[in-house]
């Protein structure tokens, strides 16, 4: 199996990466940092030697159609067939603000990084799927996309706007042998990204039952699984995927984040930008 990964020089993109790779495949991962990519690299190939004629990298910026374009067909050279692509690159976090203070180009920003990202990685990706007769895209979405939490109204929307083409993708594709699915994450902790605010690590581990937030390896096995399912499976699912780990959240914050950097929704403010 010869499958490309955005996004996966860190994060849940690095976990199914090593995953992929445990299991056999081919994998090219994407990214737009070079560097961070060839440390993925050099960390799992110290890790299992055999992954070094496996495993590739591509540099390319998803919100970019010319770098997916390239980074789709240099995976497909690796073996003249693409399988399976995983769409993980993305901004998870982005702005956190009152919708009444919500700036456009944070928005912006965040939509474009991870929805037009997604549509580009699935546009280019299907089609040479269908050109191999058949295969699975799976594209990383959130909880957030279901859930309502305060002030995260940006990256709620971009998740919501992702699941909503995943299931038009899965119909439309679905009579050319091609799979078509979301996973929807808890709060995974991803190292690049640093801590999280106190306050909203705590409001999240109390509604988690484990105590703990999630981790890329807890996503490898729902991604695998899916990658799996090529010509096969149930396209058009957008899986709550850790909703059987202890780990995972049953709700939002009921209280909801509260940085303090966030200004309360009627707050006058001279700040021209936030109006």
């Amino acid at each position: 199996m010869n499958v490309l990964i955005t996004g996966g020089g860190s994060g849940i993109g690095f976990g199914a990466a090593r995953a992929l790779l445990d299991a056999g495949a081919k994998v090219t991962i994407a990214g737009r940092s070079a560097a961070r990519l060839e440390q993925a690299r050099a960390f799992m190939t110290a890790a299992n030697a055999d992954f070094g004629a496996r495993l590739h990298t591509v540099t390319a910026d998803v919100s970019i159609e010319e770098q997916v374009e390239g980074a789709v067909s240099q995976a497909k050279s690796v073996t003249g067939q693409l399988d399976a692509v995983v769409a993980c690159a993305g901004d998870p976090r982005g702005q956190m603000a009152p919708v009444t203070h919500l700036d456009l180009d944070q928005w912006n920003s965040i939509f474009n990084n991870n929805v037009v990202g997604s549509m580009l990685t699935l546009k280019h990706g299907t089609r040479e799927l269908v050109k191999s007769g058949g295969g699975a895209c799976v594209v990383v979405s959130s909880i957030s996309a279901v859930m309502t939490a305060r002030f995260a109204s940006p990256i709620s929307a971009a998740k919501a706007a992702i699941e909503q083409l995943v299931r038009i993708a899965a119909h439309e594709l679905g009579p050319s042998n091609v799979t078509v699915n979301a996973v929807r994450p808890g709060l995974v902790e991803v190292e690049r990204q640093g801590p999280l605010p106190t306050e909203i690590r705590d409001d999240f581990l109390a509604v988690i039952p484990m105590g703990r937030l999630g981790t890329p390896r807890d996503m490898a096995g729902a991604l695998k699984f899916l990658v799996g399912r090529t010509r096969s499976g149930s396209p058009g699912r957008c899986s709550a995927s850790t909703a059987d780990k202890p780990w995972s959240a049953r709700s939002m914050p009921r209280r909801g984040s509260n940085p303090s950097s966030v200004r309360t929704p009627c707050a006058e403010s001279s700040d021209e930008t936030s109006k």
